[in-house]
């Protein structure tokens, strides 16, 4: 599926012309900071023109929290500027700004998943966008999808594919697109996920599909890629997240253990639920917890 994102940077937009061009979808900056007054002087009009014009339409604040409260306001005032207004895509957290990355790849992505639960608690979809710099060194991309998230990846090259290790969801593979209805270069973007790509009924997550690939229902091999390909999957997506639940980067439950202690993954069911789709045994973990507690 075709895309661009938007801002303030683009004006006098055709967004009819941009329709008859094949361009389905449009991430438009709603603003940036915690700030009510920090929205882009644009975002309504995008809003309105590409609803009007049949595109759908996702949106993305750029952070500027240098810690995890930070995110909490930034996703409150996100909240702010978006009331009112349906979207059919996610709302993105833009994770850039140079001065953030002195606070580590795990604070990093504790306010990352921090900003997408407050979004997703109030009924919208989530996800993050970065660079492949800030994905492979400043951000974990398997914990943000394990936690139902969605990746934006911003790599600016001449594949047809992004080719990285990682599953990613949207792509920005140019910065320096030009199309009938917008003056200005834009982004161009494609999107790769199930869940707006290929609007089918009853079409599965790729997280729910990798675990069904490990509990062995979709087969082993060619086997395994034909059927998924013949129902309309991404085998390749796919069998990157199980890659990484089975082999890659994964913690011990005793690490996890004191995390749990620690607050790290939540209470009750939400702590269940959490480690369940992160790929790790609960039950062992909190059997370590408890023993720990006595």
């Amino acid at each position: 599926m075709k895309g661009i994102d938007i801002s303030e940077w683009q004006e006098n937009v055709n967004y009819s012309k941009l329709k008859e061009q094949g361009i389905e979808f449009a991430i438009i900056r709603l603003g940036y900071g915690k700030q009510i007054n920090q929205k882009d002087s644009m975002f309504e009009t995008h809003f309105e023109g590409l609803k009007n014009a049949g595109i759908k339409v996702g949106a993305y604040l750029y952070s500027y929290a240098y810690v995890k409260e930070g995110a909490k306001l930034e996703a409150e005032n996100t909240l702010k500027i978006l009331k009112g207004k349906q979207f059919d895509l996610p709302i993105f957290y833009d994770m850039e700004e140079s001065k953030q990355a002195l606070l580590g790849k795990e604070v990093l992505t504790e306010m990352a998943n921090e900003w997408c639960r407050i979004l997703k608690n109030a009924g919208y979809k989530a996800g993050i966008y970065a660079n492949l710099n800030w994905f492979k060194n400043y951000l974990n991309p398997y914990e943000i999808k394990a936690e139902g998230n969605y990746i934006w990846l911003a790599l600016w090259n001449n594949d047809e594919n992004p080719n990285v290790q990682f599953p990613v969801d949207f792509w920005q593979y140019s910065s320096k697109g030009k199309l009938d209805g917008i003056q200005s270069f834009v982004d161009l973007d494609k999107c790769y996920s199930q869940d707006f790509a290929h609007p089918l009924e009853n079409k599965k997550s790729n997280e729910d599909l990798a675990i069904e690939v490990i509990q062995g229902l979709w087969g082993n091999g060619q086997e395994r890629k034909d059927r998924l390909t013949k129902a309309g999957y991404n085998y390749n997506e796919i069998q990157k997240i199980v890659n990484y639940r089975l082999l890659g980067n994964k913690k011990s439950n005793y690490d996890l253990a004191t995390e749990v202690i620690q607050g790290l993954w939540g209470n009750g069911q939400d702590r269940k639920n959490r480690l369940t789709k992160a790929g790790y045994n609960y039950n062992e973990i909190q059997k370590i917890v408890n023993e720990r507690l006595k």
